[in-house]
């Protein structure tokens, strides 16, 4: 599903050959185990009580979703199944099986509530046959079935009232969906523009929250672009250098404006904050600032804001040092926590809507679920 990109320029290809080389770890065995490891001046900690996984190995999850309500959380999977764990439970509640046998699911996203739409617990997930698929999870029947093409998707989001839904992947050429019609509205990156459109694989695509003409995308090409999709191009201003492998795009208000973050599969500078007016770079995360666990880089393909703590937060995972940190803006984005020792990758990261929960998950197929509280 991820394989390492390849440089696409000379300069790319340089920019790889210099970056430091490190040994690649040997796998441990599957384990739902972890270490905890805390920044000695924050006043965060992970509630042990409220702290826990679900789940069996066996699987890769590829993206973990909360639903609006944080009462379930929704998991693509390897194998060609969605997990939904019914999180006050404690349990898997439901199983939703691909229509082809093992045709691996790549991302899943719920859709918003919105007053058009009578029916609720609707989610729409994107696998590696092209297809895009609404699913109702109480019945777990398929309402519907969406393709282009054979090539795998790997991205999906709506925007904030639910009347269009962005789909890319393999393909670079970003569909925008009529979520009533289920048809395709606007392609971006169809036409030759001043910018371009992406000339490689597209891992993570993201409406902006309040300007539903306004679309970003990042992926394999080194670019994070800014679509108008009125216009059908990218906006002039770009962004050069992140190189991002999955859900690593998020935005969020700031005192001085709007803030773009990016997570990139990259041995350092791998967790950036940019000024979305003026693609200019704002903060480099210092990965290992506070905190050093070793000397292994990690190289991330998840990335988000919070969505409580006035967006604050940072959280990311990746791979290579299989881990997961929470950085505060609040610290001069300082590492807070870092979950490590994981025996597997971290691929998706995900905040909960209404407290201060988060999940995150991978290729040892386990669900894990942290609460944080402030002490004083």
């Amino acid at each position: 599903m991820r394989p390492k990109p390849r440089a696409n320029t000379k300069e790319q290809q340089n920019a790889e050959e210099q970056q430091p080389q490190h040994v690649i770890k040997e796998e441990k065995p599957i384990s739902d185990k972890y270490q905890v490891k805390y920044n000695s001046k924050t006043q965060l900690r992970l509630d042990e009580k409220e702290s826990f996984v679900l789940g069996v190995p066996g699987t890769k999850i590829y993206s973990v979703k909360w639903d609006a309500d944080d009462k379930y959380i929704a998991c693509a999977c390897e194998n060609g199944t969605v997990r939904i764990f019914n999180v006050r439970k404690r349990q898997l509640s439901y199983l939703i099986n691909s229509l082809m046998p093992n045709i691996p699911f790549s991302y899943v996203k719920w859709r918003p509530q919105a007053q058009q739409f009578k029916t609720r617990n609707i989610f729409v997930t994107g696998n590696t046959k092209g297809e895009v698929q609404h699913w109702h999870m109480t019945s777990g029947k398929c309402l519907g079935t969406m393709k282009e093409d054979n090539s795998d998707i790997y991205c999906i989001d709506y925007n904030q009232d639910a009347t269009k839904l962005a789909v890319c992947g393999l393909n670079p050429i970003i569909r925008i969906h009529d979520e009533e019609k289920r048809v395709v509205d606007v392609r971006l990156g169809v036409e030759q523009t001043q910018p371009p459109g992406h000339n490689n694989r597209v891992y993570c695509v993201k409406f902006h929250p309040q300007n539903p003409n306004m679309l970003i995308s990042g992926g394999w090409d080194y670019r994070v672009l800014i679509w108008d999709i009125r216009q059908k191009k990218p906006e002039a201003n770009q962004i050069y250098g992140p190189l991002i492998c999955g859900d690593g795009i998020d935005m969020r208000e700031s005192f001085d404006g709007q803030q773009l973050l990016t997570a990139s599969w990259s041995q350092e500078k791998q967790l950036q904050t940019w000024d979305l007016r003026t693609c200019k770079l704002i903060c480099n995360f210092d990965w290992n600032s506070q905190i050093k666990v070793s000397n292994q880089p990690c190289q991330l393909y998840s990335g988000q804001f919070s969505r409580q703590f006035d967006n604050q937060l940072t959280l990311a995972g990746g791979s290579g040092e299989n881990e997961v940190r929470i950085f505060d803006s609040q610290d001069f984005d300082n590492a807070q926590i870092c979950i490590h020792d994981l025996c597997r990758e971290v691929n998706t990261v995900d905040w909960a809507h209404k407290d201060s929960r988060f999940a995150f998950s991978g290729g040892d197929g386990y669900l894990r679920i942290f609460e944080i509280q402030q002490i004083n």
